[in-house]
């Protein structure tokens, strides 16, 4: 490959980046559709219209789809353990319970994320 222009420390983060990739597609995807993952915890999210409910049911597709990679292929994770990925699950819900029971009571603090500035207006 001919010469790299620009940031060598942005080049050694795309390689950091590629490895990762590499290593968590290999338990959250396949081959045949290297996307799925995304695709399957997309078409979760639209169960709900609002988008906090809607955001823990993607990441929980993510999840589904992670273990059902592992189990149908055969494959040994290489990331972290299924076990990890079923904790992660009973941890996303019992979250999106807590969200769903503070809301009904009135509890819940909407926040606009777009609109509130990261520092909380602190300097």
């Amino acid at each position: 490959m001919g010469d790299r222009y620009g940031s060598k420390t942005f080049y050694d983060l795309l390689k950091e980046a590629g490895q990762l990739h590499n290593i968590k597609s290999f338990d959250y995807a396949s081959d045949d559709d290297p996307y799925g993952n995304y695709k399957f915890a997309g078409m979760m999210s639209k169960l709900f219209d609002d988008s906090a409910d809607s955001g823990f049911v993607g990441r929980m597709g993510e999840k589904l789809y992670r273990l059902a990679n592992l189990e149908n292929s055969g494959k040994q994770a290489k990331n972290e353990s299924v076990e990890d990925t079923e904790k992660d699950l009973c941890v996303l819900m019992i979250l999106w319970i807590s969200m769903r029971r503070d809301r009904r009571k009135g509890n819940s603090k909407e926040v606009e994320i777009l609109n509130t500035p990261l520092n909380d207006g602190q300097t």
